[in-house]
């Protein structure tokens, strides 16, 4: 055997595990497609500058993040609590609003909608049914907001929270798992937009390094099919080379699984899932302006950006980031990405653009988890992280708990550790 175990991928999902098994005394072997680590995270200097920006993910919060919190401790990386937002935005179309008056109206009209019963009818179904019983919330986010009932411009609104919280088209998600985030986190629609959250000080590639010391990882490593047998798992390169070990985790994307020849194949709910893709799809613009409020956060909806903000002022310079969802920016098209950032700092000059394409990277195919209607109410999303013989899964887009975040891909990956030297332990 080359390894007692064989991780594929070197996100945060791999890493963890890995260190986890290096430090019980086993042998691991990480493959990665890449020449770097940390997945869908990549804080990263946008070229020809001397400017830093998390091109993936990239918010925390250590509160209600316990999994990435001790990491964060363990490792003494340090964070950073953003303040309040300088100027708040509302772009809706070709209307601009700065000020708090926008998002009071906002909430006032939210509240004279049924968003509150349904939060509280939401939040008595998941202390009383499993999750088939919420199959009544398992539905279409575009549906769920018509059915609200509110005025035009608290939809919206909605719609432009649920698209970049979402992280794809509102008619593509389900709004189940996006209300369990609101219920379990309690926060509302309008709360998150004044909040941006936490972020790590020196980027998420100040925690991962310190994760991933000392692994073995090898990059250039592009997986063509994984065979499990009763012995072990045999885990063949697009080069033809071969490694053995007596198990695997599979921490990569759930978007590129289908790219793997499985044998034998996968369970059927796994299989259809890959097939299917989960339809997270963002152009996270990325611009180094001049000229804009020292720190900014908007909203917007029939506007390229969906959600845009600038964390802090700089010396000369100040980074703009956004999440682009409704209609999503092409990031090549410089002319493009200038109006997106425009239509919410207009007075700002554009002096660099940057951002990468999540969805045409074959090594992603996509951004974070976006849930498609019925998998959580039909038993598909439970079914993703199941082991299959010797083959375990890890990751962010299967993560029983904090799924589509950092924190999912640590937690899952930790738990698949231990679940394979347990499974070593009885070898």
């Amino acid at each position: 055997m080359d390894a007692d175990v064989i991780v594929l991928g070197a996100g945060f999902a791999g890493v963890a595990a890995a260190r986890d098994l290096v430090e019980a005394g086993h042998r691991v072997v990480v493959l990665e497609a890449r020449d770097r680590i940390g997945g869908r995270t990549w804080y990263r200097q946008i070229p020809g500058t001397e400017v830093w920006a998390e091109y993936g993910g990239m918010f925390i919060s250590r509160e209600t993040q316990p999994s990435l919190a001790a990491e964060l401790t363990r490792y003494g990386i340090g964070v950073t609590e953003p303040g309040e937002p300088e100027s708040i935005g509302w772009v809706r179309g070709d209307r601009h609003e700065e000020g708090v008056a926008a998002i009071d109206r906002i909430r006032e009209q939210l509240a004279s909608s049924s968003l509150t019963d349904a939060l509280d009818q939401t939040a008595k179904a998941f202390a009383n049914e499993g999750r088939e019983g919420l199959a009544q919330l398992d539905v279409p986010s575009a549906g769920w907001v018509d059915g609200l009932h509110a005025p035009d411009e608290a939809s919206d609104y909605l719609r432009s929270f649920l698209a970049a919280m979402g992280g794809a088209k509102v008619e593509k998600t389900s709004i189940l798992p996006l209300l369990w985030d609101m219920i379990e986190l309690e926060y509302t629609p309008v709360d998150a937009y004044v909040d941006l959250g936490e972020l790590i000080t020196d980027g998420t590639k100040a925690l991962i390094d310190a994760m991933a010391q000392g692994l073995d990882i090898r990059f250039g490593s592009v997986v063509a099919s994984v065979s499990t047998g009763d012995a072990g798992v045999t885990v063949t390169l697009v080069d033809g080379s071969t490694l053995e070990a007596p198990t695997a985790i599979v921490a990569l994307p759930l978007n590129v699984w289908a790219d793997i020849a499985f044998a034998p194949p996968l369970a059927a709910p796994k299989q259809a899932a890959a097939t299917q893709r989960h339809p997270g799809e963002v152009s996270k613009v990325i611009a180094i302006v001049r000229g804009a409020p020292a720190s900014y956060l908007g909203a917007g909806w029939d506007t390229p950006v969906n959600a845009g903000f600038v964390p802090k002022d700089g010396d000369d310079s100040q980074l703009f980031m956004g999440f682009s969802v409704q209609d999503r920016v092409d990031l090549g098209d410089d002319a493009a990405v200038s109006v997106a950032v425009h239509a919410h700092v207009p007075e700002a000059e554009l002096l660099q653009t940057g951002g990468h394409d999540w969805i045409n990277d074959p090594f992603s195919k996509g951004t974070w988890l976006a849930v498609p209607p019925t998998w959580f109410s039909d038993g598909t999303f439970e079914r993703l992280r199941e082991p299959e013989g010797r083959l375990l899964f890890a990751g962010s887009d299967i993560a029983r708990e904090g799924a589509g975040w950092i924190e999912g891909a640590v937690g899952s990956g930790r738990e698949a550790a231990a679940a394979a030297a347990a499974m070593l332990g009885r070898s």
